[in-house]
């Protein structure tokens, strides 16, 4: 009897195990919905950007004629439903977050305190600064 709990106990911390690993589709919820998000693993930006080229050009060379990659599972579906499906998930994949962080970076270099998503506390901080050199002049 003992040896068998050992086993269950065993079998459920390997299936907690299995069930955690942070790979493959994972619930995110945002409101009241709850998705499931997929992670992708590239070696660099590059990489990253490539697939996403890739994946583009699939869909003009399927819309052009000059190739074909609708799915037997998708038979009920037309070519440009197929394509619709690979274009929104490319538009999923474009690095929206790093360009945002990108312009970000770029707004604070050059202090543009207009810049979209420029930080509060230094744009108060330059403006008492140029205030004070204001005063000073």
């Amino acid at each position: 009897m003992m040896k068998t709990n050992k086993i269950y106990k065993q079998k459920i911390k390997c299936l907690n195990k299995i069930a955690n690993y942070p790979h493959g589709l994972q619930k995110k919820q945002v409101g009241r919905h709850t998705f499931r998000t997929a992670n992708l693993l590239f070696d660099d930006h590059t990489a990253y950007l490539s697939m996403t080229t890739a994946l583009l050009e699939v869909c003009v060379l399927a819309l052009d004629g000059q190739g074909s990659f609708h799915s037997k599972t998708l038979s009920n579906e037309s070519l440009d439903t197929s394509v619709k499906l690979v274009l929104e998930m490319a538009i999923e994949m474009m690095p929206h977050d790093d360009m945002f962080k990108y312009q970000q970076i770029i707004a604070v270099l050059e202090e543009d305190v207009e810049g979209h998503g420029f930080p509060k506390k230094l744009k108060n901080l330059l403006k008492v600064h140029a205030d004070e050199k204001e005063k000073n002049a």
